[in-house]
C-alpha cells in the first residue's frame, strides 16, 4: 500500500523567502515558510501564520528575518583542481600543463582522492551549493571514491570519470576501450543513486585530448543510458579553438566537432563556450544543448568574454559555474558578481543573476521540475542566508526591497553569508553547532 507523503512528519522552515518563479518573476514572502515532509519534499509554501494553522502539528524552525533561498547550482567545477585554487599567471593550455595535470595525476591514489573529495564537498556545502556538475579525473577508483563521499555527505551531484587518450601527460592518458568499460561500470553503479540525488555524466575532457574513437564511444554510452549527461569544454580560449581546428580539419567549427560525434542534445553541458559564432549558437539552441557560463575563470585566465546577451537571445539554456580552479573561488555569489562585471557594455539585473545560479541552472540540467526554486512538489534544497554577516552590508538591508536585498547578495556576497545548507530537508552544513536545532527557541518567530 502506498504511503501518502502528506501524512509524513512535516517541518516548517520560516524566514524571508526569496525564490525565482521563472526567468522574470520572484517569490517574495517576508514572514514566510516552506513545509517540508519526511522524505524531503516541499509540501507547501506561503506566509508563516497560514502554514502554522494548516500544519498545526509541525515543528517550526524559525530563522527570523534571515533569508531562505533555493540552493545554489554550480554547472561546472573540477574536484581534483581544488588544491590549485588561486594559482595564476598562465593562459589556459599552459595553465593546464603547469598546475592542473600534475594535480590530477595525484588522484592515482584513491585514499588521497577520498581526502580531497571530503574537503571539496564540505566546502561546496559551506558555500551554499546544493548541486554541482563535477569533473573528476581519469582514475576510475578515485571517481568511485568521489561518489562514495558524496553519497555519505548528502549533497547532490552529477559526476563522471574523465576520458583522455591524447595530448596530455602519459600518466593521465587512458586506453579508450578500458576507459569506456570503466565508465560504463561507474554509470551502472551510481547513476540514479538515492532516488536520483547522484547522477552520472560522461566526460570527454575536450576535443584536444580525445580522439574520434573516444568521442564516438562516449556518444554511444550517453545514448544508451537514459537520463545521463554529457559534460565537456567548448571554446574556452582562442588558442584552444585554433588547435581543435588543426585536429579536426573536416569540421566547420569547434561545436561541429561535437555535433559530428553525436554529442549535442538535451542533457549536454558545454563549459565556457566563449568564442562561438552565430551558427554555433543556433546549433546549440536547436539541439537543446546547455552552457555553463564561468565568468570568474574566464576573467582569471583571460580567456575572453562570454556573449551573454547573444546566447540568451539565441534561446540557449545556461547557468553559472565556478570552474574551480580556473575560477578563484567556489562561492556562486562571487561568480554572479563576475558575470555582471565581465559584461562591460551592458547591464544584467541582479535578480537575473540569482536566477542563473538557481532555477536557470536547474533548467540547463533539465531538473527544473525537481530543484532550483522554493515551490510545492520540489525537493527541499535550500539555504539560510544572512547578508549582514558581511560587515560591508548595512544592518537595515534586510528591511529594504527584495531587489535591494538581492543586489547586496550579488555585489557583496560570499561564503560568509551562508548559515545553513539543506538538501532534501536534511542539513548538510551549519555555520555553528546546533544552529538549526536551536532555531525554534532562539528566534521564536520574531525578527531580530
Amino acid at each position: 500500500m502506498a504511503v501518502d507523503e502528506t501524512l509524513k512528519p512535516v517541518d516548517l522552515y520560516a524566514g524571508h523567502l526569496i525564490s525565482p518563479i521563472d526567468a522574470s518573476s520572484f517569490l517574495d514572502v517576508r514572514r514566510g515558510a516552506i513545509a517540508v515532509d519526511g522524505v524531503g519534499k516541499i509540501q507547501d509554501v506561503g506566509p508563516l501564520e497560514e502554514l502554522r494553522a494548516k500544519w498545526n502539528a509541525a515543528r517550526v524552525f524559525d530563522f527570523g528575518d534571515r533569508l531562505i533561498l533555493p540552493g545554489l547550482i554550480d554547472l561546472h567545477i573540477h574536484l581534483p583542481q581544488f588544491t590549485e585554487t588561486g594559482k595564476s599567471g598562465e593562459t589556459l593550455l599552459s595553465w593546464l600543463e603547469k598546475y592542473t595535470f600534475p594535480a590530477e595525476a595525484r588522484f592515482a591514489d584513491p585514499e588521497y582522492a577520498r581526502k580531497i573529495a571530503r574537503w571539496f564537498f564540505s566546502e561546496l556545502a559551506r558555500n551554499g551549493t546544493t548541486l554541482a556538475n563535477v569533473f573528476t579525473t581519469i582514475h576510475w577508483r578515485s571517481t568511485d571514491q568521489a561518489f562514495e563521499v558524496a553519497s555519505e555527505m548528502g549533497i547532490r551531484a552529477i559526476m563522471g570519470k574523465v576520458l583522455m587518450d591524447r595530448h596530455a601527460p602519459a600518466a593521465l592518458l587512458d586506453n579508450t576501450e578500458d576507459s569506456l568499460r570503466q565508465t560504463r561500470e561507474l554509470c551502472e553503479k551510481w547513476h540514479g543513486f538515492d532516488d536520483g540525488r547522484l547522477l552520472y555524466a560522461f566526460i570527454p575532457r575536450f576535443a584536444i585530448t580525445c580522439t574520434s574513437a573516444q568521442l564516438n564511444g562516449v556518444a554511444r554510452l550517453w545514448q544508451a543510458y537514459e537520463g545521463t549527461y554529457m559534460h565537456t569544454h567548448l571554446s574556452e580560449s582562442q588558442e584552444e579553438v585554433e588547435f581543435v581546428q588543426t585536429l579536426f580539419p573536416g569540421s566547420r567549427s569547434y561545436t561541429d566537432v561535437y555535433a559530428k560525434h553525436g554529442l549535442l542534445g538535451d542533457r549536454s553541458i558545454f563549459a565556457h563556450s566563449i568564442h562561438l559564432s552565430q551558427g554555433e549558437m543556433s546549433e546549440l539552441s536547436k539541439t537543446r544543448s546547455s552552457i555553463a557560463h564561468c565568468p570568474g575563470s574566464n576573467f582569471f585566465l583571460k580567456s575572453g568574454r562570454f556573449k551573454y546577451f547573444p546566447v540568451k537571445e539565441a534561446g540557449i539554456r545556461f547557468g553559472l559555474g565556478s570552474d574551480i580552479a580556473g575560477g578563484p573561488y567556489m562561492s556562486l555569489f562571487q561568480v554572479m558578481r563576475d558575470a555582471y562585471y565581465t559584461q562591460s557594455d551592458c547591464w544584467i539585473p541582479a535578480p537575473e543573476l540569482l536566477y542563473r545560479a538557481t532555477l536557470g541552472g536547474a533548467d540547463a540540467l533539465g531538473l527544473e521540475e525537481k530543484v532550483g526554486s522554493l515551490a510545492k512538489g520540489k525537493e527541499a534544497d535550500f539555504i539560510v542566508v544572512d547578508p549582514t554577516r558581511n560587515t560591508g552590508i548595512t544592518a537595515d538591508r534586510l528591511s529594504q526591497s527584495m531587489e535591494d536585498i538581492i543586489s547586496a547578495l550579488v555585489f557583496m556576497g560570499d561564503d560568509r553569508l551562508v548559515e545553513a545548507t539543506f538538501v532534501r530537508g536534511r542539513c548538510i552544513f551549519e555555520v555553528e553547532p546546533n544552529l538549526v536545532s536551536k532555531a525554534k527557541q532562539e528566534f521564536s518567530g520574531a525578527p531580530r
